[in-house]
């Protein structure tokens, strides 16, 4: 095979795709041009080209998101590797297998005066879970100990930064060979001491509750959660971005069951035992709620990178997959010593009631567009949640069962949800891939749409109600005298940029508009392009519907 001269940057890509690594998001450069050659004439390799590191960082992300894979990003140096920060942190905090390959001078010029040069190696270092400096010597060692970080449970991001001399561009005869496969650690199991302490504080709580924060989709998760929902001991909390669905046994709004509970009732639905499974858990309120009414017992369930405490009253880790935990439980014999979880589902159900019953008489605002888009999202798809009020505004309303969820909160920056959900459009040609986003999410990642893979099954929704909505739901931004500077007003045109980017563009700005475009806007377009919807909502009082809304729930259970 004709690749690179540089003998361990082929040796680099031959390894990759013998450990199922396969695709490579590149952003041009000189400094990194054994790196693309490398990737390049690689016949098992599928390279992308990306021209905006921040956006190609993350582009990678929604592709490993989607293949559940290893993706690796190459750049070059200098202040290039700066801007794939964002993603690499969204990776450390989501467990997600981000490869970063970042092209640097050799050591002897930094900070020397030459150009693109920077202090590389490490610059991650809050937010990675291992780097490394790849050179010729012992790279194959090097190497294989970086996959084995990347790919062992907790995954996460890893970087290697590799110094590089000139003359970049030359190539040479290299000899594929089989190298011994990195090692997987094996799934961690229960102690005995685990089993007895867990036996013996599941039998005798009355009152638990489990919270599941973010999951990837998982069919053998959803099976073990059923079987435990017909504890009618134990409430089980989830948002969409869980990916769990039982309606008749999960409480999928917490939010709105929270509304309905009174200040006199609050006693009753503490627990006891508190269990914490999956990633970020979006609502406010809980983390509240928890921090005010601390359970005895508090237990955090499964392989993280870090240790975290979010409700200030943990008891016990267990640093075990989720689906062993269950298991074990399910496998416990004793009778139930409450109703807490049909208490829990009950005010769920009361909760809907309510909700549904002021949704069909809200004005068009942000609340309505998000009921409409939601009850007529199609069947099968992959749904791409956007940050700030987007994606709770989505956590109101019942998720869809045949649906994925998807969104960017390990660190919940508005700055890369385009970029992502393209990245998981172009992985998957044959799935529809559904974007929902504010204006300012959206003007912000508009390089999203700067590359040549943007395909016909990816969609946008755009919410655009002129500046960042969330500072008006929130009560300091919006009692600010300089409340204009947090929700930020702008002239930007989503209809301009979809022109620049040859992206089917259709705008609405009311409820009988969006009915009738909506079947526009899923069809398909002869010229195999995306499609992107605007809804602009930006006369609206939406956070006065919402705060009515909230007031109405909670009036109503009084």
């Amino acid at each position: 095979m004709q690749t690179t001269s540089f003998q361990h940057i082929a040796q680099l890509a031959d390894i990759l795709v013998q450990n199922e690594i396969t695709k490579v998001v590149l952003s041009p450069g000189s400094r990194n041009a054994p790196l693309i050659i490398a990737f390049d004439s690689h016949p098992q390799i599928e390279t992308y080209v990306i021209h905006d590191e921040r956006s190609a960082a993350f582009f990678a992300l929604g592709m490993a998101d989607e293949i559940q894979k290893g993706v690796a990003i190459v750049c070059t140096s200098g202040s290039a590797p700066l801007n794939y920060a964002p993603a690499i942190a969204e990776a450390y905090y989501r467990q997600v297998p981000l490869l970063v390959l970042t092209a640097d001078r050799p050591e002897e010029l930094i900070d020397q005066g030459d150009g693109q040069c920077i202090r590389q190696f490490d610059v991650y270092q809050n937010y990675i879970k291992n780097s490394f400096q790849l050179t010729e010597e012992d790279s194959e060692n090097q190497i294989k100990m970086g996959l084995k970080a990347l790919l062992n449970a907790p995954k996460g991001p890893v970087h290697f930064n590799i110094p590089l001399a000139e003359p970049l561009y030359e190539t040479a005869e290299f000899k594929s060979v089989k190298y011994a496969e990195v090692e997987l650690a094996d799934e961690k199991k229960l102690t005995e001491l685990d089993k007895d302490l867990i036996t013996e504080i599941w039998k005798s709580t009355g009152k638990k509750l489990i919270i599941v924060g973010q999951l990837m989709p998982n069919q053998r998760l959803q099976i073990l959660f059923d079987i435990l929902a017909h504890d009618s001991s134990v409430a089980v909390l989830v948002e969409n971005t869980s990916n769990l669905k039982k309606f008749t046994k999960f409480c999928h709004s917490i939010d709105l069951t929270l509304a309905v509970i009174n200040e006199d009732e609050i006693a009753d639905f503490k627990p006891e035992l508190l269990i914490s499974i999956g990633g970020a858990v979006i609502s406010k309120k809980i983390k509240h709620f928890f921090r005010q009414h601390k359970p005895k017992h508090n237990w955090r369930v499964g392989a993280f990178l870090i240790d975290e405490d979010t409700y200030q009253s943990k008891t016990k880790s267990f640093c075990i997959q989720p689906e062993t935990f269950l298991e074990f439980i399910n496998t416990i014999d004793y009778a139930p010593l409450s109703n807490f979880g049909n208490q829990w589902k009950s005010k769920d159900f009361f909760g809907q009631e309510m909700h549904q019953s002021f949704v069909e008489q809200a004005p068009y605002s942000d609340l309505k567009v998000f009921d409409f888009i939601i009850d007529t999202l199609p069947e099968g798809i992959s749904f791409q949640m956007a940050n700030s009020s987007v994606v709770r505004y989505c956590q109101l309303f019942q998720p869809i069962q045949s649906v994925n969820y998807f969104a960017n909160r390990g660190v919940s920056g508005i700055d890369g949800s385009t970029s992502t959900a393209l990245g998981m459009a172009v992985a998957n040609p044959q799935k529809l891939v559904v974007l929902v986003t504010g204006d300012i999410s959206f003007f912000y990642d508009s390089n999203a749409l700067w590359n040549s893979y943007l395909p016909p099954n990816f969609r946008i929704i755009l919410i655009n109600n002129n500046g960042g909505g969330i500072f008006n739901i929130i009560d300091g931004p919006r009692q600010s005298q300089q409340n204009e500077k947090f929700v930020a007003p702008h002239q930007a045109k989503a209809e301009h940029l979809c022109k620049a980017f040859d992206v089917n563009y259709i705008k609405v700005n009311n409820l009988t508009d969006l009915e009738d475009k909506m079947a526009d806007f899923y069809k398909e377009y002869e010229n195999k392009r995306p499609v992107l919807l605007e809804v602009d909502t930006a006369s609206q009082s939406n956070h006065s519907v919402l705060a009515e809304y909230f007031d109405f729930l909670s009036k109503s259970c009084k």
